[in-house]
């Protein structure tokens, strides 16, 4: 189902009931009990939890990130769940990708054109805060997601926390986050 096709608003404030009594639920179990694209789960969320911007501003983010010391990135398919945890790689653009430079451990090759929008999310996950950049395709597809990274504590990093209120401060042209 594409973001076109969204169910009934019957089913959509059947879904946003659900998550506001449990946000900390597998988002992607969610998207595929419902039929729907991960994206229609993630903007049920409340609102308190999300916000968005444009995919435009995919290299911005990403060239920032780098900056932030160790993150997890991971990839959710139908198939697997792919986690890296350490510094996100520089990157650059070249024959229509944003090219991760990784010379170790992580890199690759992201079609930067294909982000439809960046969501910031805050909201629980077993027991814990998470907070992440969630990028999304046209289709409502994840991309990809990076999570902050956490202190010997299991503690959310309050670098990371500050530089992502930032970030999303400065692209939202919020006063707050």
């Amino acid at each position: 189902m594409t973001l076109s096709e969204t169910p009934p608003s019957a089913s959509l404030d059947a879904l946003r009931e659900q998550l506001a009594r449990n946000p900390g639920v597998i988002l992607e179990s969610i998207a595929e009990k419902h039929g729907v694209p991960l994206r229609t789960v993630v903007d049920c969320l409340p609102d308190e939890m999300r916000t968005e911007v444009p995919g435009r501003h995919f290299v911005a983010v990403l060239d920032e990130v780098k900056d932030w010391g160790p993150v997890t990135v991971i990839v959710h398919t139908h198939d697997g769940i792919f986690e890296f945890g350490g510094p996100l790689p520089p990157g650059s653009e070249g024959r229509g990708f944003y090219n991760l430079e990784g010379k170790t451990g992580f890199g690759g090759h992201l079609r930067a054109n294909r982000c439809d929008t960046i969501v910031f999310l805050r909201r629980p996950f077993m027991g814990k805060q998470t907070v992440s950049l969630q990028f999304f395709n046209a289709e409502g597809g994840s991309m990809f997601k990076v999570f902050l990274g956490r202190d010997e504590k299991g503690e959310l990093r309050s670098d990371q926390i500050e530089r992502f209120d930032a970030l999303e401060r400065r692209l939202t042209g919020s006063g707050s986050a």
